[in-house]
């Protein structure tokens, strides 16, 4: 990294330097909100969110492939809420009904580690796998030798959730904080909120046992300290929501 580039770095923050890059490239931002690429598991589009009024921050193993096909019929990348908020505007982002879905930490990590063992969603998934956790032989292996603070930048998968949807301040900038633990009833909340009749199906699942029963108590106490703004935030316990959070009502906003 050159000394111009790390001093540039270092005078502004992630969300600066993107909102420079796009008054710099307006039409690649434009066609952002508009371009379909396809794909053989769903196409991936953000047209929806301008026709629907709505910005969905698609959180990595948290049921957000089922949300976005049976809502939309198209898939959101894994972008975060500051990201939209620059790629929309700061007036539109604010005015559009902005939302998530959260999972258990520890839960939605036993899914990812499975999920990867897997093969994950494409070739790239499949590499990155078998370059990073073919050494660990099951998941405590991976949970006690190989999950630290790296770790949840490594992959995108294993990046906490808060990331995903709050400020530089840590602050959620979403309007509606929604649960995997009761996604019917939350994705019928929401998609009565944002003026749509749909039915939601459950896609892109691992097939793997309960993560209650693979936990270890040194497992359990390590990820607390891994992912524990992640749980604190959405007031996550092991066994399930220890106290659920509305960020709505909190007006907690970036």
């Amino acid at each position: 990294m050159s000394l111009l580039t790390s001093l540039y770095r270092r005078l502004f923050d992630e969300e600066t330097r993107l909102r420079i890059f796009k008054l710099r490239n307006p039409e690649h931002f434009a066609r952002m909100r508009t371009a379909v690429n396809p794909s053989d598991k769903g196409d991936f589009s953000l047209r929806a969110f301008d026709q629907h009024q709505c910005i969905f921050v698609h959180i990595t193993k948290s049921a957000g492939t089922s949300v976005a096909l049976a809502l939309f019929g198209e898939l959101p990348y894994h972008r975060t809420a500051w990201e939209y908020r620059v790629l929309y505007g700061r007036k539109t982002f604010d005015a559009y009904t902005k939302f998530a879905f959260v999972r258990n930490p520890w839960d939605r990590l036993y899914s990812a580690f499975s999920y990867l063992k897997g093969g994950g969603w494409n070739d790239d998934d499949r590499q990155w796998a078998d370059t990073h956790l073919s050494q660990f032989d099951d998941f405590e292996n991976f949970v006690l030798n190989g999950l630290n603070a790296d770790t949840l930048n490594a992959h995108i998968h294993f990046k906490p959730q808060l990331d995903f949807i709050a400020d530089k301040r840590g602050q959620p900038m979403i309007d509606h904080l929604l649960y995997f633990e009761t996604i019917r009833d939350d994705f019928d909340k929401i998609s009565n909120i944002i003026g749509l009749d749909a039915t939601l199906e459950h896609r892109n699942s691992s097939k793997r046992s309960s993560y209650r029963d693979v936990y270890t108590p040194q497992m359990i106490e390590h990820v607390a300290r891994i992912y524990a703004q992640d749980i604190a935030t959405f007031g996550y316990e092991f066994s399930g929501i220890g106290q659920r959070k509305h960020i709505a009502e909190r007006q907690w906003q970036g």
